[in-house]
């Protein structure tokens, strides 16, 4: 596992997106304030990186897979790992934990643009939403989304042990995170009948950071509360990582 962790280190800090990315980031979410005029919210959210890390999260997870299997440099791993259950949680275990280093980047920025009063000044330990200080809902706010990427992860994992074009799993995960709250709510809107099982399509799941940040106005879309989300949320992230660890082990090289 040691072996196996240490090439997937060695490749991921051997990306140039690696390095690119969290100055990525860091424009995406300046351009926030240019949207939104409320600093309370802009803190509670960090500045709407959400959706930003998960793209990066997209293109870096992808190659992890994906360009492998096209230039067949998995072949090498497979040879050397013990297993491909090793090589599978390792490949997780790296990216994960770049998430939530690109989630604390994020969050150290939110700090940072308050403090220059970037689209305005928030007081930390005013008492914001759910009853608590704001500052209480800014950090909840990014361990709710590093708990929500999980499912991305799991889906973009399977969708790459599925598919052999790295471009296609790239725009197919795009569609999903951009997409797939539009089409949970056009799904509940049109089938109202079958709103207590639509509800839990995974394609809901991926609002519960929004609904977090603005419970009111998701909540009516979404018809689960925070805490049915994240339930949803960590099922199906365990579900598609294990259907794509399933088809890893199956899969011709």
């Amino acid at each position: 596992m040691q072996a196996a962790l240490s090439q997937e280190y060695y490749k991921l800090l051997h990306q140039k997106l690696t390095w690119f990315a969290p100055g990525i980031i860091v424009g995406l979410m300046l351009l926030m304030p240019l949207t939104f005029n409320d600093p309370n919210w802009l803190v509670m959210a960090n500045f709407g990186s959400s959706q930003w890390i998960l793209l990066v999260l997209i293109i870096v997870g992808a190659t992890f897979f994906s360009m492998e299997f096209q230039h067949n440099t998995s072949l090498t791993l497979l040879y050397k790992a013990p297993n491909r259950r090793t090589i599978y949680l390792a490949k997780f275990v790296v990216l994960f934990g770049y998430n939530i280093t690109l989630h604390l980047f994020a969050l150290g920025l939110t700090i940072l643009f308050n403090t220059l009063a970037i689209g305005g000044h928030a007081n930390w330990l005013i008492p914001y939403q759910y009853h608590q200080s704001l500052l209480m809902n800014t950090i909840m706010t990014a361990t709710i989304d590093l708990e929500m990427s999980l499912i991305l992860i799991g889906c973009l994992f399977l969708l790459t042990c599925l598919l052999t074009n790295n471009a296609v799993v790239v725009t197919t995960s795009i569609i999903i995170v951009f997409m797939g709250q539009a089409l949970s709510s056009m799904l509940l809107h049109e089938h109202p009948q079958f709103g207590s099982w639509l509800r839990w399509n995974p394609f809901n799941m991926l609002n519960l950071t929004f609904q977090y940040a603005n419970y009111p106005v998701y909540h009516k879309l979404t018809q689960l509360t925070n805490g049915q989300l994240l339930l949803g949320t960590l099922g199906y992230a365990v579900l598609f990582l294990w259907l794509g660890n399933w088809r890893f082990n199956r899969r011709h090289f």
